[in-house]
């Protein structure tokens, strides 16, 4: 297997519509997702646990166990004078969820994941929606914050 970058290769939508199953969201609720992959720079989607240390007086080795588990979810979307989906459909207080498919989908001519391909379910809140400074010569753009409410399904499978 080839090593690839997300360009071209990834898809983006976000949906405050309900999924039934997050482990396997319906080809509809995919495809009624917003596409807001065209309006994406970067994405931090990622969850990490925590470990808890278990020393005891017989030992100089410090055990651990594993304790809970967090994520984080941050992307940057670009602002436009005519199209500013991104900004419009991510207000701060807005509940949802985020749904990647990091190698894209088999859908007929586009990425859009279908029945079977694998997918990222990000159930999320915008905690915040920060402008990037502005200054001469570059691109306007903001990063959406979100708190990930639910455990993400980082191995989704999209459904019938």
């Amino acid at each position: 297997m080839a090593r690839i970058i997300p360009n071209e290769n990834t898809w983006i939508g976000f949906t405050t519509a309900s999924i039934t199953s997050i482990a396997a969201p319906s080809t509809a609720q995919v495809a009624a997702c917003i596409d807001l992959t065209g309006h994406c720079i970067s994405l931090n989607a990622s969850a990490r646990g925590n470990t808890v240390p278990t020393p005891s007086f017989d030992s100089l080795f410090e055990t651990s166990t594993a304790g809970t588990s967090a994520a984080t979810f941050d992307a940057d979307f670009y602002r436009d004078d005519e199209d500013d989906l991104a900004w419009e459909t991510l207000p701060r207080g807005e509940r949802g969820h985020f749904m990647i498919a990091r190698f894209g989908g088999s859908g007929a001519g586009s990425n859009v994941p279908i029945a079977g391909d694998d997918i990222e379910v990000w159930p999320v809140m915008i905690t915040s929606r920060t402008m990037a400074n502005m200054s001469s010569n570059t691109v306007l753009t903001f990063t959406a914050s979100c708190a990930v409410m639910i455990e993400p399904a980082e191995n989704a499978v999209v459904g019938a």
